[in-house]
């Protein structure tokens, strides 16, 4: 269990706000469990540690709580500049809801208002397969009590653009089709008689996003959610087996995050010969 987080101002390193407002990212991507992994091409122009910044740490394996800054191989006179999170808090851990949205929050506080969040997760449904990705357009919040009969659906993108984004990840290589994300709280993974349950309501589930998405939508941001289905629900055994089943998918979902970037927001890289998003050859 992570400690409750010291008063913010006495945690950031000096200028960690300032390298990162000043770096210019057009998007950032926030890294699931076994997910991360540098673009093709990639250029590290900087690192910030979660610490340096003030967010908040995670224990769990596969998270490295860094902020790698990255600019984007040349495609054209284009170049695409990314914020990579690599690692994310979970409830699960006791951090509350304020703090698991810091780093979207403060992102958006920087200017970088386009937030890819991607997930390792598992399937509800026969026809998802390990090792594909759902682009969600929704995302079914059953980490908060619910105040009716049926759990928030906290919306993400547009079926319209899910789909595009989808056809995107495909071509290069990386399987995938729309859905919607159940949210759960964890730590544990779902039983059979769950997963049965669960299927109402989504196509994957897992531990995180909503109080991202929520925070991103609060702070004026926009997101992508890029679910990396890693196993069956409930046909798991351990987070070392999530990790190395994330892994197998890690390369292509990174070969492609420039290209879905650019799918989800059509304007993020200048049209026109020559000029295309980073990582997609």
């Amino acid at each position: 269990m992570n400690e409750a987080p010291a008063p913010l101002g006495r945690r950031v390193a000096p200028r960690a706000r300032e390298r990162l407002a000043a770096f210019g990212a057009q998007a950032a991507v926030v890294f699931g469990s076994g997910l991360e992994a540098l673009p093709e091409g990639a250029v590290l122009e900087d690192e910030l540690g979660y610490a340096e910044l003030g967010w908040p740490r995670t224990a769990v394996p596969g998270h490295a709580n860094v902020l790698r800054l990255v600019s984007g191989a040349a495609a054209g006179e284009a170049r695409l500049r990314l914020a990579l999170a690599c690692g994310r808090p979970h409830a699960y851990e006791g951090w509350p809801e304020e703090e698991l949205g810091r780093p979207v929050r403060e992102l958006a506080a920087a200017g970088v208002t386009r937030i890819v969040l991607t997930n390792s997760t598992g399937s509800l449904r026969a026809e998802v397969e390990p090792g594909d990705a759902v682009v969600c357009r929704a995302v079914a919040d059953l980490q908060r009590s619910p105040d009716g009969a049926l759990p928030p659906q906290l919306p993400v993108c547009d079926a319209a653009v899910a789909q595009a984004v989808a056809v995107t990840l495909t071509a290069r290589g990386l399987a995938a089709r729309t859905g919607v994300y159940c949210a759960v709280a964890g730590p544990q993974f779902e039983t059979r008689a769950e997963v049965g349950w669960l299927a109402a309501y989504g196509d994957v589930v897992g531990m995180s996003a909503a109080p991202e998405v929520r925070a991103a939508a609060a702070a004026g941001a926009t997101c992508l959610l890029v679910a990396v289905v890693a196993n069956r629900a409930a046909e798991v055994g351990s987070h070392d087996e999530v990790l190395r089943r994330g892994a197998r998918a890690a390369r292509d979902l990174a070969a492609g995050i420039g290209a879905a970037a650019a799918a989800r927001w059509p304007g993020l890289v200048p049209s026109g010969p020559g000029r295309a998003a980073a990582w997609t050859s």
